[in-house]
């Protein structure tokens, strides 16, 4: 098992380059096509409005747009040649309203996709928040996303699998095997476990542990009672304190009553991230 078609998000923002590398570099090591997708937004400030700009100042807007959508794609054609990769690259016109949607669309037809965590302090912020929401919730692929204050620059390859049993950690562990292989560590995070009856076969995270072992992934397992914390902090702590580069997890919306609280937690873990993170849904 290994991915073969890999999807990563261009725009023309400094920490785009930080998520083009990861892509990058993980396309060579699995071998794998990667495509970049650009996005260049028509402007519906008028339509928001009730007022027809002048046709000049319209064209100077688009102008501007595409101009950026082309920044990008130079900078990713120039890093995926330099690496000797198989690649393509598109550029999707439309609407913003429409944006996170399309890139979910195109999402759906890769093994995994690569986006940006939102920067609170840029522009944007709300913007960037509905295309990483939007792929997360709409495409049914995992995704990988990439804090916009970088990655380590030294590889640990030590991963960290938050495991609570249910059928979206398990999604997310399954999507994240060709990660997992060859990592130095991999650990999975049980916090307040519950109590489990005989017939489960052992402690909670043991049989994920056996799984694993079976797809050549030498994991361990390792759990947390802090019931006076949340679950977010504790993830957040945990990864901090152990030096991991990656955490797994599933994602959970707030769409429906029995994933209110473990919405929470994504919500979270998205916002203040500090390592990247694979999710699937």
């Amino acid at each position: 098992m290994s991915y073969k078609d890999l999807l990563v998000h261009l725009d023309d923002s400094d920490i785009c380059a930080e998520r083009v590398a990861a892509a990058v570099a993980l396309a060579k090591r699995q071998d794998a096509r990667l495509t970049g997708i650009a996005l260049a937004l028509e402007s519906t400030i008028s339509t928001y409005v009730g007022i027809d700009f002048p046709a000049a100042l319209t064209e100077q807007q688009h102008a501007i747009v595409k101009q950026a959508a082309q920044n990008a794609v130079d900078k990713f054609t120039n890093a995926a040649e330099a690496a000797g990769i198989q690649y393509r690259v598109k550029t999707v016109t439309c609407a913003a309203s429409k944006a996170p949607e399309m890139l979910a669309f195109h999402a759906r037809h890769a093994d995994l996709t690569f986006v940006g965590q939102p920067n609170p302090d840029k522009r944007g912020k709300s913007f960037h928040e509905a295309l990483m929401n939007g792929v997360l919730h709409q495409s049914g692929r995992p995704v990988y996303m990439v804090p916009y204050i970088g990655v380590h620059k030294h590889k640990v390859r030590r991963a960290v699998i938050a495991w609570n049993g249910d059928k979206k950690s398990v999604r997310a562990v399954n999507d994240a095997i060709p990660l997992l292989r060859g990592r130095g560590e991999v650990t999975v995070l049980v916090v307040n476990p519950k109590q489990r009856g005989e017939e489960y076969g052992g402690s909670m995270g043991d049989n994920l542990v056996s799984h694993l072992k079976q797809h050549g992934i030498d994991a361990k397992v390792d759990m947390q009672t802090v019931p006076d914390l949340s679950i977010d902090t504790i993830l957040l702590n945990y990864v901090s304190d152990i030096g991991a580069d990656l955490l797994i997890m599933g994602a959970y919306g707030r769409s429906r009553l029995r994933e209110k609280a473990f919405g929470g937690v994504t919500e979270s873990i998205l916002h203040q991230m500090t390592v990247p993170v694979l999710m699937s849904e």
